[in-house]
């Protein structure tokens, strides 16, 4: 009886401090880290998202924009794989992206980028980069301004560029026809005309349905929950999709012709609307490397979802892909002051291999997204070496842009992020 009585004791005085304790503090007052409920969170959680996952019926309604936590927002690939109607909100987005890179002469790469994020009223975020040795990197137009007028409806590309599905899920073209400028020298101002073929060497990844479940699971259960949490949850989902492939392309700079076959990645984003506001930080790398894997890896900073959500597929050179169950990448660890690194590694996980990314930065350019500029995009054209097998790609570091807030004031104010680096 004395013994259970003891038994009995203990377990009150450990139930009180348990409930007494108290969560740690977000790093830099951003960061979410794992609390005192993190491990029954992280249960309740893998309950609702596998139930989801394997739900027949959850599986086969797929088309409400909003699916999400394991289950595809649209089922039908020839239906996904093209411009999506533009919802009634202010901010309805459609976006597509295309990457490319390989190396060339001596230790130099060759860099192809373009992308257009469809927005209302004809509106569009819009860029093309091309990288070439001897020559340097060349910018569309209006960078770092991306704003272009009088796209059509149904079309992804305005003011010169575009990009259009031929084939669902197996090729598209890309083609861009107008003055870039050359980032080492403003001036000098050439016409460039690009005609691309993009054809898939792998099938596509849904973000909805194909991502390590146990790296969602991880990132829902490191926030706070509340009810205004899920809500955000369900109001900020977007749908988003990868694919590998290569890009068979011809173009002209001035007088001089070149021809190019570069291995490539492309992604495409729609959903009920995509803020830019929302978003604090993120940090993606594309990677092709020269043993045929290619790699398409994220860590990414929505504060209304996820503080840190670890994202991305390996595609082997057979094809296969397998999705990336953990990466290392801290982002307050890596350019949070608002300058984006030029010379670091991480390392990822996947399948039963683990990769050493070593990321050497090429060429950078900074643009910025949306009419108010809410985001601003460092474009960095990367040497890397994985695992020992160089390659070529990019990364992209995203930063919120000018609203003032604490936690985006540390690119103006080297004090404040001082302070908060003295904190941890």
């Amino acid at each position: 009886m004395t013994c259970c009585l003891i038994t009995a004791l203990i377990f009150i005085v450990l139930l009180v401090f348990f409930l007494r304790k108290k969560d740690p503090d977000a790093i830099f007052g951003i960061y979410s880290v794992p609390g005192k409920w993190y491990y029954l969170k992280y249960l309740v959680f893998s309950c609702l998202y596998y139930y989801r996952k394997y739900s027949k019926k959850n599986n086969a309604a797929g088309k409400d924009g909003r699916a999400g936590q394991g289950v595809k927002a649209i089922t039908n690939g020839s239906e996904m794989d093209r411009a999506q109607p533009l919802s009634d909100h202010a901010k309805a987005f459609d976006a597509v992206f295309f990457i490319s890179a390989i190396k060339e002469e001596g230790d130099k790469g060759v860099y192809v980028i373009s992308g257009c994020e469809r927005r209302p009223m004809g509106m569009c975020n819009g860029l093309f980069y091309i990288g070439l040795p001897g020559k340097g990197l060349l910018c569309s137009k209006k960078i770092p301004d991306t704003v272009l007028f009088g796209a059509k409806i149904d079309e992804f590309g305005a003011e010169g560029i575009m990009m259009t599905p031929v084939e669902p899920m197996k090729k598209w073209t890309v083609s861009y026809k107008g003055p870039m400028w050359y980032q080492n020298d403003p001036s000098k101002v050439v016409d460039v005309e690009f005609n691309g073929e993009w054809n898939a060497t792998s099938d596509y990844f849904d973000y909805d349905s194909d991502l390590h479940p146990p790296a969602v699971i991880r990132s829902i259960a490191r926030e706070k929950w509340s009810r205004k949490y899920f809500e955000g949850l369900k109001t900020a989902h977007q749908s988003h999709y990868e694919q590998f492939g290569a890009m068979k392309c011809k173009f002209k700079i001035a007088d001089e012709t070149f021809e190019y076959t570069l291995p490539s990645f492309r992604d495409h984003s729609f959903g009920q609307a995509r803020d830019w506001t929302l978003m604090h930080r993120y940090a993606f790398h594309h990677i092709f490397l020269e043993n045929g894997t290619s790699i398409s890896v994220g860590v990414i900073c929505q504060p209304c979802t996820a503080t840190s959500m670890e994202a991305g597929v390996v595609g082997l050179a057979n094809g296969d892909v397998l999705p990336i169950k953990w990466v290392d990448l801290k982002l307050y660890q890596h350019g949070e002051g608002g300058s984006a690194p030029r010379d670091y590694a991480f390392r990822l996980q996947a399948g039963d291999e683990v990769y050493t990314v070593q990321v050497l930065v090429e060429y950078e350019s900074v643009h910025y997204v949306s009419q108010d500029w809410d985001a601003r995009m460092v474009e960095r054209f990367c040497k890397f070496i994985v695992n020992g097998v160089p390659g070529r790609g990019v990364s992209e570091f995203h930063y919120r842009h000018n609203d003032g807030r604490p936690e985006t004031v540390a690119k103006n104010d080297p004090e404040w992020f001082r302070k908060m680096c003295h904190k941890i």
